[in-house]
């Protein structure tokens, strides 16, 4: 089975490794062991690593007890990754620790912002999202606007699916992230994210900016919700972790988010500044272990949120040093950290654009994402550093992340093309399939006959539903079993079968015979919601979050 192959490569790919000290200093030698905590072994071990490869060491003061290398550098690659970002002009240090929005087709433009600042990459926004041809060409233009470097270039996109899907019409729109942690079958869940990272890299692409880590606390969450997996931390960690594989079997790189959890705050960054009400204890034993669990699973990227921990003091995590501090010494974090958007209103209401750049580059960011003036960004950058406000080699250290995880993405990719050839093209409705949930007063399937009527939701939902049915056969009409769709998170319908489109807590006001989550409104969606009703295929899922529901889960 394809995804049974793929699961098992992926979990090679992300293998973790300890460190254990042979000398206490960061010149010691150390030796590299495998970790045999059920993760497959790397193909590459790591060798002896010599007084080169100290300022690797230098960073991290626990390595002598235990450390884990996430993306799976040797320690002479990161010492030549050092090496190249020491002997790069201030100028163009500054500009490959950013990646900015591109929200054009114009690829010609995308190509001349890459290469007049040296960016490490861009981040593609719906703007710039036409067909898949002229994806593809818009890519190969900022890949070559790199020039010659061998790590190649950020090309990112949020496709997280559902609310959040920016390649809609061109490649096959998952349902939201709840979705996958609704199925029970987690393999189903890393063969979607494989397939839907097959065709990421068909266009171009080497990084998507998911999988959301958040745990939602449903509605009073203002912004996560669906995009989660769900409420259960143990089970948001597991779909992450499934999700995870499936990108890096694939090649590509994906980043967690929103660290240190989204989900349980009340503010949309997006507005305004979230203060975090947990302390930190809480927050360990709920938001944050999915992202503990991924960390040592060997996710590469971390995308850290605009939201103030009271106990790290009152800066944002994203521009907070003891966030950073906490996700490196005590995650043990080696991978790319990078921050959210930097054109969010959590940071600009009271940070400058080149303010924010610099404070979250201090703070410990590799990355920084999406600065309002990417060259206003380069400048303060080039500025603090020449002041000594940030140390050279604070910008040396991210730069040299960015370079030895361009290269383990150009690896990643070459060894996925053949795996990638083979990838299904069903992903986003197996999926929807997958993690369907269903609590009924009959669980024996079909739920509709020939002729139906739909009500609820928006019109666009309305015609994907019906071409959906149609194709197999079932009659739309103004009589017959009648299906309602709840298009947001909180709303109510009365019918006999009730279907949630986002999040599922709606259900509960509503009153029918057969709740059905899918957790999506695509056409994908849609068709894998007619492929549960007719019954040619099982619902695969368990409800995410908590719910009250006369009738039990049919499994």
């Amino acid at each position: 089975m394809w995804g049974a192959v793929a699961a098992l490569v992926a979990a090679g790919l992300i293998a973790t490794f300890a460190l254990t000290s042979a000398g206490s200093g960061p010149g010691g030698t150390r030796s590299a062991t495998s970790d045999t905590s059920g993760v497959a072994p790397s193909p590459e071990p790591f060798p002896q690593v010599t007084a080169d490869a100290g300022d690797w060491l230098a960073s991290f003061p626990d390595v002598q007890v235990t450390h884990r290398l996430a993306w799976g550098p040797t320690l002479e690659q990161w010492a030549a990754a050092q090496a190249d970002a020491r002997s790069m002009s201030l100028e163009d240090a500054a500009g490959q620790v950013i990646v900015a929005a591109w929200n054009s087709t114009d690829a010609e433009g995308a190509a001349a912002l890459v290469s007049d600042l040296n960016l490490g990459g861009v981040i593609l926004m719906g703007g710039a999202i036409d067909t898949a041809t002229q994806v593809s060409a818009l890519t190969d233009k900022i890949h070559a606007a790199g020039g010659d470097r061998d790590w190649g270039t950020i090309i990112g996109v949020d496709e997280e699916g559902g609310s959040v899907a920016r390649l809609g019409g061109v490649i096959p729109t998952m349902p939201g992230f709840m979705s996958a942690g609704a199925a029970s079958d987690k393999e189903s869940v890393t063969d979607a994210y494989a397939g839907q990272g097959a065709d990421l890299q068909s266009l171009g692409f080497t990084t998507d900016y998911a999988p959301v880590a958040d745990v939602t606390a449903g509605l009073s969450d203002p912004t996560i919700r669906s995009r989660s997996a769900g409420s259960n931390p143990e089970r948001v960690a597991a779909t992450v972790d499934a999700a995870v594989a499936g990108y890096v079997s694939s090649g590509i790189v994906p980043v967690i988010k929103h660290f240190p959890g989204h989900g349980s705050v009340d503010v949309d960054s997006h507005q305004g500044l979230p203060v975090q009400k947990k302390t930190l204890a809480q927050l360990e034993t709920t938001d944050i272990v999915p992202f503990r669990d991924a960390v040592d699973a060997g996710v590469p990227g971390v995308m850290m949120a605009h939201l103030v921990v009271s106990e790290w003091g009152g800066e944002a995590a994203s521009v907070n040093p003891n966030a950073y501090e906490y996700l490196r010494d005590e995650l043990g974090f080696t991978g790319l950290a990078m921050t959210d958007a930097l054109n969010m209103a959590a940071l600009q209401s009271n940070h400058s654009p080149g303010e924010a750049a610099v404070a979250a580059l201090a703070a410990g960011a590799d990355v920084l994402l999406l600065p309002p003036d990417p060259r206003a960004a380069r400048d303060a950058i080039v500025a603090a550093v020449t002041s000594g406000d940030v140390p050279r080699a604070r910008l040396d250290s991210a730069v040299a992340r960015m370079i030895v995880a361009g290269r383990w993405q150009e690896r990643l990719a070459s060894e996925a093309e053949a795996r990638n050839a083979e990838a299904p093209e069903t992903y986003a409705r197996d999926l929807t399939v997958a993690g369907a949930t269903v609590a009924a007063e009959s669980c024996t399937a079909p739920w509709i006959g020939d002729s139906v009527r739909v009500v609820g939701g928006t019109e666009s939902d309305r015609a994907h539903l019906t071409a959906a049915l149609s194709e197999r056969g079932v009659t739309v009409a103004g009589s017959g079993t009648s299906i309602g769709l709840l298009g947001g998170d909180s709303s109510a319908l009365n019918a006999d079968i009730v279907v949630a489109l986002a999040g599922p807590w709606g259900l509960q006001s509503s009153t029918a015979t057969t709740y059905v989550g899918i957790y999506g409104r695509s056409s994908e969606a849609f068709a894998g919601l007619v492929d549960v009703l007719t019954g040619s295929a099982p619902p695969g899922g368990q409800w995410p979050v908590s719910l009250e529901l006369p009738y039990d889960t049919c499994e």
